[in-house]
């Protein structure tokens, strides 16, 4: 029950976390859009830091890994809270918790706000609805690349939990 709770609450806090960060500056997240939406945003802003289409550049990488770093320490204490015991089942319940947020990302805020909500476009690209379909193909990829990058954490995890209840 408690997993189940854990995995409801952190969809939330994870999309409020990214929709808050979207409209407070949508730039932020600009290698997860299309990369012609991306390059239409350079060319009407060219004062931008950002003067090239980013895909999986250093910044990026440097980003997703630190992010991963932050959920690793905060799914420990989580999978321990829900009761995990031992390795299996630190990296079961971090798996689950991981892949529930994975989901809701692909889902709901990928191919639901980012496609269709215009508050979440890049500026001057409000217009592109075409280019912004692009986003499926590209957050189904993603998506199971983020089930790929959960199995690595929950491992961790287990061990993790694994030396804590030694």
């Amino acid at each position: 029950m408690i997993l189940a709770v854990e995995c409801i609450i952190s969809c939330i806090l994870f999309g409020t976390f990214i929709i808050l960060s979207v409209l407070k500056n949508q730039t932020v997240w600009i290698n997860e859009y299309p990369e012609p939406v991306q390059k239409r945003y350079i060319e009407l802003h060219p004062n931008s830091e950002i003067k090239e289409p980013e895909g999986l550049s250093s910044r990026v990488i440097f980003k997703k890994l630190l992010a991963c770093l932050i959920f690793l320490i905060l799914l420990v204490g989580m999978v321990y809270l829900a009761g995990a015991k031992s390795f299996m089942q630190g990296a079961l319940y971090c798996y689950c918790i991981w892949f529930a947020v994975n989901v809701f990302d692909t889902i709901v805020l990928d191919l639901g706000l980012m496609v269709h909500w215009k508050k979440c476009r890049l500026p001057g690209t409000e217009d592109m609805d075409k280019e912004y379909k692009l986003l499926t193909k590209k957050s189904l990829i993603d998506g199971i690349y983020g089930c790929i990058i959960g199995i690595p954490i929950a491992l961790l995890t287990g061990m993790i939990i694994f030396l804590i209840c030694k």
